[in-house]
């Protein structure tokens, strides 16, 4: 806000004002105090320019170019208004409040683009600003970097277990054989029904009555005439109940081609 071309329009503006003369009608009959309080009603603005443009990143509304500008010049009327009724000017009705604000807002808009379509870029150049100074946009937001990946730990019919570890899952009887990615096997006393239940549901499918299959563990998906046959890692075949196959199949399907 200090470069030569920004102060040179601040003037500018200002020069215009002193030139038109919209504000005569309310302030007091002294040209020096009418002068004293446009003055003071800029550096007002300016001042909460700043002030909002400093809070961008933690208000990120404040970032854009027009509430900015809304704020600031809602800020500066009532400030000028207020000085200009206490030094023997007269105070505004809602109509000419309406006026007022509406002839600011619409100077100041025409301000800033022209500051944006013919002084901006001169600005950045000379002062190696990769950002702009009064930005119109709010500041890209960087992405955030992946989470580390941490493992999770189940309670699986009392075998505490690295769910990523856990491949297959097998019914036998009263009890569940698991079967882990290393090729070591627990059996564990229980139902089927209840360590899937155990599980994250995204990690794997029950596929059959006596089968549940994890993701990680798949490893091909073939078609017979007695049916759907999943081929594991570790080599297993495990066989899909008819009565799942039209969910098994786009599972599989899908697992496979993101693998």
């Amino acid at each position: 806000m200090w470069h030569p071309l920004f102060i040179a329009q601040t003037l500018g503006m200002t020069a215009i004002i002193f030139i038109l003369r919209p504000y005569d009608p309310f302030m007091p009959e002294d040209v020096i105090i009418r002068k004293l309080i446009i003055a003071s009603c800029v550096i007002v603005f300016l001042t909460v320019l700043v002030l909002l443009f400093k809070q961008s990143p933690r208000w990120p509304i404040f970032g854009r170019t027009f509430p900015v500008l809304v704020i600031g010049v809602l800020v500066a009327s009532v400030w000028g208004v207020g000085i200009s009724s206490l030094v023997g000017g007269q105070f505004l009705g809602p109509w000419e409040w309406l006026q007022l604000l509406a002839f600011n807002t619409i100077f100041t808009t025409l301000g800033e683009i022209f500051l944006a379509s013919f002084l901006l870029k001169s600005i950045v150049r000379d002062t190696g600003l990769t950002a702009l100074p009064i930005a119109a946009v709010a500041p890209p937001t960087q992405e955030p970097p992946n989470p580390v990946k941490r493992p999770q730990w189940r309670e699986v019919l009392g075998n505490r277990l690295m769910v990523d570890d856990i491949w297959h899952l097998k019914a036998e009887e009263h009890y569940v054989a698991i079967h882990l990615r290393d090729g070591q096997s627990l059996l564990a006393r229980g139902r089927l029904v209840d360590a899937i239940a155990q599980l994250p549901d995204t990690c794997g499918m029950q596929v059959h009555r006596s089968h549940w299959v994890a993701k990680s563990a798949l490893a091909a998906l073939h078609r017979q005439r007695s049916g759907l046959r999943l081929e594991l890692h570790n080599g297993h075949i495990i066989p899909v109940a008819r009565n799942r196959q039209a969910d098994v199949r786009p599972w599989a399907s899908t697992t496979l081609q993101t693998a």
